[in-house]
């Protein structure tokens, strides 16, 4: 099981020197590689790959007089460099994630990686002392679960990312094949999940984790801090200090909103056997310029992605409901359908079967009920009045705009070459 275990690094200043100069040296070969891929392409029509590229960093990117500090670092952190680029080449033709950048000295993270080549096997964890690639014996700090975890696994480590955060800070991130933290016994309980902005998240079974709103408890501070950093000069040092103060604090919310989503996470896992979650599209939601910082404020994306690595570690499973399925309108009760539903409407009356529904809760039931019949042990009794079950072929299921305009335009292409 691959599992990555973050330290922070606390170096001395020969120690932080060697590390700004490698961190220099990792950028210079990426934008180097990347500028070369990018001519060879439009001058030759030439697709560079890793055998060329590293054919390039060894026999005239090392040699130029231009870079001669390349040579006092270790080509085996630097070639990483290049597969770094290459693999966001990928993902920008097969993930359509954008273009790969030319890196700065003034990006908000700098980081390099280390092979397992580059990672001295005499490290002892236990005296929290490691030594990386031309680097020695660097100080660092976590809890005394991840030194054991380290003792054990050490033979297992496959890897560590370097990274360098804006407010000053190191981390090193080490990635392990070895077995998990803990053991979860198993559970026989199935929950569904509503995602908000009044609460963060309302399941099925009535429990509420709320919205803690970490950025707008010091929204006061921050103001105060890009205020001051906005009247000091460019390139002085007091906006340097000031820089540092207001990135610090940064990271401080950041930390608290990630402490937050572990504890719930962890909370969801030992409790449930089955999560059933709306799949939200967080980037149309943060659209609505109303609702675009609280929906930002609680990263939705990041809490799906740790409950989803977490659910792959413990054996659980995560059922995602399709996004058009009206969770929120459907009486949970007797599947009638409030078409006319606002989002300020809070609870609403059915005129059915006069049910008084919570909005929050009657959704986080619906979804544990739409994601049993997805996985085929649905224990609903009902058959919802306008929303067709999946085995009807008669009606049309429900669309998005988008994929009924693309439809659309195929009928018409279709009918074009007909004619």
């Amino acid at each position: 099981m691959l599992k990555a275990v973050k330290i922070r690094l606390y170096p001395n200043m020969e120690q932080s020197k060697q590390i700004n100069q490698l961190l220099g040296c990792y950028r210079v070969v990426y934008n180097q590689c990347l500028n070369r891929k990018i001519n060879s392409w439009k001058e030759n029509q030439i697709s560079e790959n890793r055998t060329t590229l590293s054919h390039f960093f060894h026999h005239e990117l090392i040699q130029k007089e231009e870079f001669p500090w390349l040579k006092e670092q270790n080509s085996k952190v630097l070639k990483q460099s290049i597969i770094d680029m290459l693999n966001a080449y990928q993902h920008f033709f097969k993930e359509h994630k954008g273009f790969p950048k030319f890196k700065s000295k003034k990006d908000n993270k700098q980081s390099c990686r280390f092979e397992i080549g580059a990672i001295s096997k005499r490290n002892n964890y236990e005296n929290r002392k490691l030594s990386l690639a031309n680097i020695k014996d660097i100080k660092f700090r976590c809890s005394e679960k991840y030194i054991n975890y380290l003792t054990k696994n050490k033979e297992g480590i496959k890897s560590a990312t370097l990274s360098k955060l804006p407010c000053g800070q190191y981390y090193l991130s080490i990635l392990i094949d070895g077995d998990l933290l803990k053991q979860v016994q198993q559970s026989q309980n199935t929950v569904g999940i509503d995602l908000g902005i009044k609460d963060f998240i309302t399941t099925s079974e009535g429990e509420t984790f709320e919205n803690k709103h970490f950025k707008k408890s010091v929204s006061g501070r921050l103001k105060r801090l890009q205020r001051q950093l906005s009247r000091k000069q460019k390139g002085s040092n007091n906006r340097n200090k000031a820089r540092l103060k207001l990135a610090k604090l940064y990271k401080k919310i950041n930390d608290s909103k990630l402490n937050y989503l572990h504890k719930v996470t962890n909370t969801l896992i030992n409790e449930n056997q089955v999560i059933c979650i709306e799949d939200l599209n967080v980037k149309g939601m943060v659209k609505n310029h109303r609702l675009a910082e609280s929906i930002s404020e609680m990263n939705f994306g990041e809490f799906v992605r740790i409950l989803e690595y977490k659910a792959n570690w413990y054996g659980r499973v995560v059922v995602k409901v399709d996004r058009f399925y009206p969770s929120s309108k459907t009486c949970n009760h007797c599947g009638y359908i409030k078409k006319d539903l606002k989002l300020s409407e809070r609870q609403w009356v059915c005129p059915v079967c006069g049910e008084i529904i919570d909005r929050d809760y009657n959704a986080a039931c619906n979804i544990k009920d739409e994601g049993m019949r997805i996985i085929g042990s649905s224990t609903t009794e009902f058959t919802l009045v306008d929303y067709p079950t999946m085995d009807d072929k008669v009606i049309t299921p429900l669309k998005s705009s988008d994929r009924l305009k693309q439809e659309n335009h195929n009928e018409q292409m279709s009918e074009f070459v007909q004619v």
